[in-house]
């Protein structure tokens, strides 16, 4: 009769939260009865299943097989660790293991409460095992601590320490293929849990797509699970030095996974769609897909390099489409604001490409991942290393069309208002007046009344589906009391006609600036949100600061800029948030250069830019931005320019810049500095909001100057002409 298999004790250890997949993993290998621990399955079973989880685990980290234990007698408070553990190595023969010809290494792990020198006492377990080696046979083992042929785990514990064979060898996450590394990879069997948990291989997708692929390690480990390909086929373990090894078992294996492989590929595969923003990260993902063996799939993977604004029409109609991706979070982009602008904007990506198709994406922080929109989105949470992740995902939502929120409004019945009957006339004159100019243009952020009667001092701005109230302070001479009065009276008004509420109403007052105290923080409060110009999204406060991040009466310069720039290279000077950086980015500039000595509003512009699909993380930027006095900025640099914008502030006196800035008497040679930057075909495009301003008459006699105020102010601010100048400034001779 066949005897029964022997029956051993195995570890099989995995990264914390991925426990209930691995066991649901390796009972589909043969494994009936497991016991949990955190970050450890143990279970009985033969040298088979062992065998079987190191090659086919797609999730643990280790298999390891306990072959000598000790337990420890405490008697006292005061334990010298490191000697138990020496002792605890004398006490085996480690040649009926492994012969003294072969090299090995301890991997040491200690229990929480464990306090010991770990180096040291990974050196005295080591001595251990050594001075076994010599009394058993009289020669001693090699140590090597990057590729040896037997790597002994030894855990410290309160109780017991543990020695065990690691049967894997190194972690089994390191398939082998991961030859070209980039910023923050997520690991290997991580990325495979992401993979199995979302149903990748029960979906069996037409389209996959990893945006932001990194090293490629996403799409690496989709092609192997859909070529039913074990990760363990072209590694070496840890076994192969081990006196009990089963040579014939193990190639019997082998040639299992081999012809499980081969039948498998005779499957078509999905359309694989491979982007990164980075060159770099392309050719990494080309070579490891070559070295995990899958160069003859690369005709079904299109490797390029985008941005998320630059998504092609994946044609996911009618089809089954799956996303999955790691964006640079944390080291890879910086700031916490920028990261939710960067989900904002993958958001709103899967919402227009990838309606109701299913999506995976990490985040560093569940608030970034809070912004996806997804149907029943489900969270889970793992450690990348000491790193932990979540994991978001769900079927996408399918985007509402945002229409300019004139368009839905309708005249309002209400009450008179009594003393601002006027007022409440003329907001609603003016919003009928708008409403056909803003539909036909989709318009969604305008100014409707700008202190059109003197009573009521305000200027009222539309950003979205919100109001923007601002009440020019009143003078000295009028009675603090009347004026507070009069102005709640017009927010009366202005909720009467508008129907809206109070939390879709800010409010701010605004006297006289002078420099940058426009600029300066008014609250904490915080309440930003996303509003649509053209093509651009654009973040706005409508809460911090006097103004939101978006001049409304340079809306048209805007749209002018984006019409224009299209392979050309553009600089903003005086930048603010960078709205006209932006839009002359998804215009199609070749590439984008802001510079403004504030870096609040320069993080604010690269939030701006992600929230777009544009990068702003890596060294060759195409879009670039400079922490600057303009003047300076141009003295030093060289580069030219096709198309130039410049909209400085009427005075600045700002700390960071030496001396004091004056519009009128500074522009001559601001202009004839920024000129020698512009090429001899290019545009120079000049503003201010002086209302005196007049332009120099030296530079209208060195340059082609033409005054296109008019063609600059938008509808809605023809009842002020004066908000601001603007010039189309060329070298004679173009």
């Amino acid at each position: 009769m066949n005897s029964k298999p022997r029956l051993s004790t195995y570890w099989v250890t995995c990264a914390d939260g991925l426990e209930n997949l691995l066991q649901e993993e390796i009972h589909d290998l043969g494994v009936s009865e497991v016991e949990r621990f955190p970050g450890r399955l143990v279970f009985k079973g033969t040298l088979e299943h062992a065998y079987k989880i190191c090659m086919w685990s797609r999730l643990a980290s280790r298999v390891l097989m306990p072959i000598h234990s000790v337990e420890i007698e405490r008697t006292h408070d005061a334990r010298d660790v490191a000697e138990e553990l020496y002792e605890a190595a004398m006490a085996f023969d480690w040649s009926l293991i492994f012969s003294a010809q072969s090299t090995f290494a301890i991997r040491l792990h200690t229990e929480r409460e464990i306090k010991v020198n770990t180096q040291f006492a990974t050196l005295r377990a080591k001595d251990g095992v050594v001075d076994s080696f010599m009394d058993a046979v009289g020669r001693r083992p090699s140590i090597d601590t990057k590729a040896p042929e037997i790597t002994l785990f030894v855990q410290a514990g309160k109780t017991e320490h543990h020695f065990c064979l690691d049967l894997s060898g190194d972690s089994l996450h390191k398939r082998g293929y991961r030859r070209y590394m980039t910023d923050a990879p997520i690991k290997e069997n991580l990325a495979a849990a992401i993979l199995l948990r979302t149903g990748l291989a029960k979906k069996r997708p037409d389209i996959f797509i990893d945006p932001m692929c990194g090293s490629g390690t996403f799409i690496i480990e989709a092609l192997m699970i859909l070529t039913d390909r074990a990760p363990g086929l072209v590694r070496r373990f840890g076994f192969n030095g081990w006196q009990g090894h089963n040579h014939e078992l193990w190639m019997d294996i082998k040639a299992d996974a081999a012809a499980r492989h081969e039948h498998a590929l005779e499957q078509p595969l999905p359309a694989f769609y491979a982007f990164d923003a980075d060159w770099e990260a392309i050719k990494a993902t080309k070579q490891n897909i070559i070295a995990a063996g899958f160069e003859s799939a690369l005709e079904h993977i299109k490797i390029e390099e985008r941005t998320l604004a630059d998504w092609p029409d994946f044609q996911a109609e009618n089809k089954v489409a799956y996303l999955v991706t790691n964006p640079p979070y944390g080291e890879r982009l910086g700031e916490k604001a920028s990261n939710r602008a960067l989900y904002q904007g993958l958001s709103a990506r899967l919402q227009q490409y990838l309606p109701n198709q299913t999506v995976a994406v990490i985040a560093s922080q569940v608030e970034q991942a809070d912004v996806l929109a997804l149907h029943d989105p489900q969270t889970m949470r793992l450690m990348n290393g000491k790193l932990p992740i979540y994991i978001r995902s769900g079927v996408v939502k399918a985007a509402t069309v945002v229409k300019p929120w004139l368009e839905t409004w309708q005249v309002q019945e209400f009450e008179p208002i009594e003393g601002a009957e006027d007022f409440a006339n003329r907001l609603q004159k003016n919003l009928q007046a708008l409403k056909k100019w803003a539909i036909k243009d989709q318009v969604h952020c305008l100014r409707v009344y700008d202190a059109d009667l003197p009573d009521f001092n305000l200027a009222v701005d539309i950003y979205g589906e919100r109001l923007h109230v601002q009440e020019y302070a009143p003078p000295k001479t009028i009675d603090p009391e009347k004026a507070k009065k009069r102005f709640n009276l017009g927010l009366a008004a202005i909720r009467a006609v508008t129907g809206l509420g109070r939390d879709a109403i800010f409010i701010k007052t605004r006297a006289r600036q002078e420099g940058k105290t426009q600029y300066s923080k008014q609250s904490t409060a915080s309440k930003r949100f996303i509003v649509q110009e053209g093509q651009a999204k654009i973040l706005v406060n409508l809460t911090d600061y006097l103004d939101t991040g978006l001049f409304l009466d340079h809306r048209q310069m805007r749209l002018r800029i984006a019409k224009e720039a299209k392979g050309k290279h553009f600089l903003n000077l005086y930048s603010y948030t960078s709205t006209a950086s932006l839009h002359a980015a998804l215009g199609g500039a070749a590439s984008t250069t802001s510079v403004d000595l504030s870096n609040t509003y320069l993080n604010w512009s690269k939030e701006n830019f992600v929230l777009n699909g544009l990068t702003v993380d890596h060294a060759d930027e195409q879009h670039q931005f400079f922490a600057s006095d303009c003047f300076e900025w141009l003295k030093e640099g060289h580069e030219q320019y096709d198309l130039i914008f410049i909209d400085p502030p009427t005075f600045s006196n700002s700390k960071k810049f030496y001396g004091t800035f004056d519009v009128q008497r500074d522009h001559n040679s601001l202009l004839k500095r920024a000129m020698n930057r512009l090429t001899s075909g290019g545009t120079l495009y000049f503003s201010n909001n002086y209302r005196g301003f007049e332009l120099d008459e030296e530079v209208q006699a060195m340059f082609e100057t033409v005054e296109i105020t008019n063609e600059t102010i938008g509808p809605d601010f023809k009842r002020n002409q004066k908000i601001h100048r603007a010039w189309q400034i060329r070298h004679y001779g173009v």
